[in-house]
């Protein structure tokens, strides 16, 4: 996605929501820990794979949001 054109209420939202997902993400690897079943295990990896981007875009979205309110 192109955050150079949102505005800086919009990066802002985007910063909040990707911060409220990487949390939920953590809790969510912190509740599985050792599960048992292939389904749980499933959602730890799937989980696993999807924090690296949400840090990604979260730094990304970061850096817009100051850009454009400078």
């Amino acid at each position: 996605m192109d955050y150079t054109k949102l505005t800086p209420a919009e990066l802002a939202n985007g910063i909040s929501q990707t911060e409220t997902a990487i949390q939920r993400c953590k809790h969510i690897l912190d509740d599985l820990k050792g599960a048992k079943t292939v389904g749980l295990q499933a959602v730890a990896e799937a989980t696993s794979d999807l924090l690296p981007k949400l840090e990604q875009d979260l730094e990304v979205l970061k850096k817009a949001y100051e850009k454009r309110r400078s």
